[in-house]
């Protein structure tokens, strides 16, 4: 009786523990509502949402590699939007030469030459990313040089790292649209959405799609 009594118990933390994980995955918070995440994303990232199609985080070695991939690219593509809104903004009110973000290498050759800025660009990221990868390998954290995790204001909290992860994949979304914009436009994204605004019917992506030439952006 004793032996029945004590297998019972032993039973029920383990359903009770179940029982949490169960409604712990249930809220979980899912790319797609009602989506099942993968077996390899257990929601312990930042911004895991469960949506990994292609299986390339199976290897957990990999995986921390793609998680700081994201990161990293996310940072590039909110320094770029960031530059290019404010560029064409400043361009616009007279205070920098007014120049489409994509022809800003061209139009400044004279006064930024390309072999100069390689001389400079080449050794110097060529160190950073040295030291970014020598310094990620023994830490598992992004730095820069020998500051790993670089956090110079103390903000680093799991919030943080979530709103980064968020606002990283929505710049990188951002940049797409920018380049797409400039291909098919010839246009920075605030000339694009005044365009947009002035005439919403004609200025709009499915007539840019079906008559890139049927389009009334300024400039063109």
């Amino acid at each position: 009786m004793q032996g029945k009594r004590l297998a019972q118990t032993t039973r029920l933390p383990s359903a009770g523990r179940g029982s949490v994980a169960a409604r712990a995955a249930a809220d979980r918070p899912m790319w797609l509502p009602g989506a099942t995440p993968p077996a390899h994303l257990k929601g312990t990232i930042a911004g895991d949402r469960g949506f990994d199609p292609l299986s390339l985080g199976v290897e957990p070695e990999r995986l921390k590699w793609y998680t700081e991939a994201e990161l990293y690219n996310g940072r590039w593509a909110m320094a770029g939007v960031f530059g290019i809104i404010h560029q064409e903004a400043l361009g616009k009110a007279g205070l920098i030469k007014d120049i489409p973000w994509f022809n800003t290498g061209y139009e400044l050759k004279d006064e930024f030459p390309i072999a100069a800025q390689l001389g400079v660009l080449f050794p110097l990221f060529g160190f950073l990313e040295l030291t970014r990868y020598q310094g990620f390998k023994k830490t598992g954290e992004c730095g820069v040089i020998n500051m790993f995790p670089f956090d110079p204001l103390g903000m680093k909290s799991e919030k943080m790292k979530e709103r980064e992860v968020k606002n990283g994949r929505l710049a990188m979304m951002a940049f797409v649209g920018f380049v797409v914009q400039a291909v098919v436009c010839r246009q920075g994204p605030l000339d694009c959405m005044y365009g947009h605004i002035a005439d919403p019917f004609n200025n709009n992506i499915l007539t840019n799609i079906v008559s890139p030439a049927g389009a009334t952006y300024p400039g063109m």
